[in-house]
Formats: C-alpha cells, structure tokens, sequence
C-alpha cells in the first residue's frame, strides 16, 4: 500500500474567547440563601430532570422555500434557461392553498412564471438577454417539492461550451471545490441577496499552501435584493487550485461559482462548480463521468490536523481500492490535488463513470474537475463535488431534448442494495403541466454503479427527472451528465443530486414545571 504525502502549507486558525462567570462575584452569604431554598422546595415538591428522548420532535411540511438561480442571462451568444417545478406528491401539498413559481429580482429587465398546482412547471429564457438573479420561491401547499435549474449552452461562439448547476436555498455557509487564477483561466463569484436587508459576507480561499490573505475577500457587502460578483484572479492572483468557503456574518445568500478555461480567444471549458457537502469523515463523489481526459480530484482537511484518507472506487464492476494509491496524507487547510485518472477501470473510450468513497480521520470537503477531450484536444470541462447518500426523493428539471443530446443518470449503492423509480415530468411550450411518465424501477446491487441513459417523450422543450427510493431500499447517490456531440467537440455538463426540501423536524413546546415551582415558592 503506497501513502501520497503532500506538501505541508499555513493555517489560519480563528480564537474564539470565551468569559467565564467567577465565584468572587457572588456573596457567600446569597450562595448559603439559595442553597437553603432549593433544599427547602426540593422537600416538598420533587420535579425530575426531562430526558433528552423525550423531548417529542414532530414532522411537519415546510411552508416556505426560496432557490437561487445566480445568473440567467449574460448576454452574447450564450442561451439560458432557468427552469422550476414542483414535484408532484409530497407531503403538506394537500394541506391548503400556496403559491411558488420563479420571478427576477428587482432590475432593468424583468421575468416571471407562476405554477399553480403540484406538477406544473415554469421557465425564464434568457437567450442573449442580461437578467438579474431569479428567485424560485414555494408558499403554503406549493412549499414541499420545489426544485429549479438553471442550463445554459453556446455550441461555438467565443463562450462555447455547457453549464448548468442547481439553484439552491439560501443559506449562511457554503464550500466549493473547485477554480483558479492562472493564466487563461477566469472563476467568478456570484453572491445573491434574495432578502430585503443588507448581507455581510466572508469568502475564505484555500490554496496548495493552505488559506490565503485575501482581504479584499472580506466583508463584502451584498445590497438588498441584489447580485454581486467577485473575480477569483481579484482576491488571490496566481492561484491553481483553490476551495472557497464562503460565510455570511449577517443574513442569508445564495453562492455560487462559475469556472472557465481558455485557450487565446477559444474557450475550451466553462462550467459552474457545484457546491460540497459540508466538512465530514466521510465523503462521496459521484458523477465522475466516463471518456477520456483527466480526472482531477481535490481534498481539503478542514480541521487543525491532516488527514489520513482512505479511497474506494464505485464503478459498474463493483468497489476496488486503487492498487498502491488508495490512501492519502492531506496537509491541514491545503487544496491537495491528484489526477485520478490512472486508477479508474478503462475502455478503449477512456474511464468508465465511477463514484468515489473518501474515508477521513479528519473532516474534509472534496471536489473534482474534469476535462474531455481526444488526446492532446481539450474540448469542454465538467465538476463534481463531495456529497452524502439521499434516502428520500431526489430531482432536477430542465433537463435539455435536443438533436445528438443524451442524458445519462449515475445510480450509486454505496451500502446496500438499492431499487429506485424514475418519473420524467415533461415540459411542453404553452403548456406547463405535464403528463407524467410512468415509473421505471432500477435495481443496483449493493457497492455497484448502474449509468441509466434517460429516454423523455421526443415532443417537449424539457423535463424534469424525479427518483424515489423504493421502501426497504438502501441509501443512494445520484448524479446526472449531459452530453451533447458536435462537430466543434462533444459539450458535458452535470452534477450530484441534493435530496428534496419536504419537510422539517419541529420540536414540540411543553411547559416547565420547574417555572412553576419556582414561581410558586418566591410568591
């Protein structure tokens, strides 16, 4: 068994002080009185200390969500479309009335598509147009089952390529696995502000050498209702391969991060980062695509300590350990990079698509970059980033029906056998609400990988995939690719699936009859 150790870089480690009260402040005389009243109530009245298991949590329905999509339209040759539905069959959707649709944020040009019932679904195109953010919103009955997307393509302009990613909830805290600021190479930034105060953030920028003094990267100010949108090449000139931990001190936001690679006045390869599961032990990346070209992964130890990571591979074939390069030394708080390709089982087309299990003895986020391409031609790239297994239902809408399309579904079983149903929700101009497909049920055998191709109806603009777990099934790790063939060099683009927002845990409100007995005896 070979180690890799890597090169050890800084840290930056935050100090958190922390006030203690002191016994000089308090008289000896009042700690006397007050032992004397509670030994004097606890004689008469006997009140025991709740468990933690009895505190009763109810399962309800969530009554709101709200997606960010960051950026629909950025003019030029570059077509957009911002996608959203609302999955039919959850729970809380026959509960009353609601509202959910998606609408542009307050700005020179302005969009909007409502959905109305359960199963319809909406779109905002942005062919050439320059919009600001979109916000996908659920109310009420329409909360439960939200998703939206945003996909983007230029075939052969000066931004050729395919991009997509997941327009996700607003939130404080985000990882991204993914970017650089060497020459040719442009990642941006986007920060969307979906509420009516200002938001106070922090971008954090890991690099080979560990966190990088980026000032510039602090306390950036995100407007009410606004977008704003920081170049990597700003806060951390130079940098090859970076992880972004994006916080924010005041309010919530959307992140996201788009990356582009060009050769002269050529793109070859723009893609938007998806966002990483948060720090864990252990950690899977799925969507590892099959074909030729390097597969780059990146690990990042989180914690004061480095990492001791151990990989498994997921592959149609079944789970290996790399001969020889299956276990990792990863330097605390630096991006460590290793191109997997020389691992992965292989065709005479290149890697077969994979999944990868990364165990840790410390917390680690992990992501990956990957390039397509022949030999010596680099044509587009794609990433995938670290995520947990879903037991629930998972979807994303907007999945392109084009001329030499073809969407494909990585189903991962990395613990069990695994039966999941496929539902396509199809999306027809002028008519939102579709028919759905009826279910196709897939079976994949426990630490197996089945790369499903989807087949929608022929006669639609999009649709919307949903995967349910069947009862009794083990958890699932699903990631999507698309690919479209051209002349110009084949497009790719796709990412790992997030579970649904159905439902939130509620803790039940009780009273405290230790209150009660307090009050009783200073009355």
């Amino acid at each position: 068994m070979k180690t890799r150790n890597l090169r050890k870089g800084g840290i930056h480690v935050a100090n958190i002080d922390s006030t203690f009260l002191s016994s000089r402040f308090f008289a000896p005389v009042a700690v006397v009185a007050a032992a004397a009243l509670v030994i004097g109530i606890s004689g008469l009245v006997q009140v025991e200390k709740p468990k933690a298991s009895e505190v009763a949590v109810s399962i309800e329905p969530i009554g709101s969500s709200v997606l960010l999509c960051p950026e629909p339209g950025t003019g030029g040759d570059l077509g957009v479309r911002v996608t959203a539905a609302v999955v039919p069959g959850q729970l809380g959707q026959d509960s009353g009335p609601g509202s959910a649709g998606i609408e542009t944020l307050p700005g020179k040009e302005s969009a909007r598509s409502p959905i109305k019932v359960p199963g319809e679904q909406g779109q905002i195109e942005a062919f050439g147009d320059r919009l600001p953010a979109i916000r996908a919103y659920g109310e009420g009955s329409l909360a439960p089952g939200l998703v939206a997307n945003q996909w983007g393509r230029d075939p052969s302009g000066r931004g050729r390529g395919m991009a997509s990613t997941a327009c996700a909830p607003a939130a404080s805290e985000f990882w991204f696995v993914g970017g650089g600021a060497i020459a040719g190479r442009k990642t941006r930034v986007l920060l969307v502000n979906p509420d009516d105060t200002a938001a106070l953030v922090d971008v954090i920028i890991h690099g080979p050498d560990g966190i990088i003094d980026a000032p510039a990267g602090r306390g950036l100010v995100v407007p009410p209702l606004d977008r704003v949108t920081v170049q990597l090449d700003v806060l951390a000139p130079g940098v090859r391969a970076a992880a972004l931990h994006i916080l924010a001190r005041t309010g919530r936001i959307g992140a996201s991060v788009n990356d582009e690679q060009r050769s002269g006045l050529q793109s070859v390869g723009t893609d938007w980062v998806p966002q990483a599961a948060l720090p864990a032990r252990k950690v899977y990346v799925p969507g590892v695509i099959n074909g030729l070209g390097a597969r780059v992964l990146s690990i990042v130890s989180t914690s004061e300590n480095d990492a001791n990571v151990t990989l498994r591979v997921i592959s149609p074939e079944g789970t290996f350990e790399p001969a020889g390069s299956n276990v990792f030394t990863v330097t605390s708080g630096a991006v460590v990079t290793t191109d997997m390709t020389p691992d992965l089982p292989q065709t005479p087309d290149g890697s077969l698509p994979v999944t990868l299990e990364l165990t840790s003895d410390q917390p680690i986020v992990v992501g990956m970059r990957q390039f397509f391409g022949e030999k010596r031609v680099q044509n587009e790239t794609a990433f995938s980033a670290g995520a947990q297994p879903i037991t629930g239902p998972a979807a994303v809408s907007g999945l392109p029906v084009r001329d030499a399309t073809d969407v494909r579904l990585a189903i991962s079983a990395p613990e069990g056998d695994v039966e999941v149903d496929i539902v396509l929700l199809p999306f027809r101009g002028g008519k939102s609400v579709g028919e759905p497909t009826a279910p196709r049920r897939i079976k994949v055998t426990g630490g197996q990988l089945r790369n499903i191709k989807l087949n929608p109806p022929t006669d639609i603009d999009w649709y919307t995939a949903i995967v349910t777990t069947v009862p009794g099934s083990g958890p699932v790790l699903l990631a999507h690719r698309v690919r479209e063939k051209s002349r110009y060099g084949d497009l790719m683009t796709g990412y790992p699936w997030s579970p649904l927002r159905i439902e939130v845990s509620v803790p039940s409100a009780a009273q405290n009859e230790a209150v009660v007995v307090r009050r009783a005896a200073t009355s």
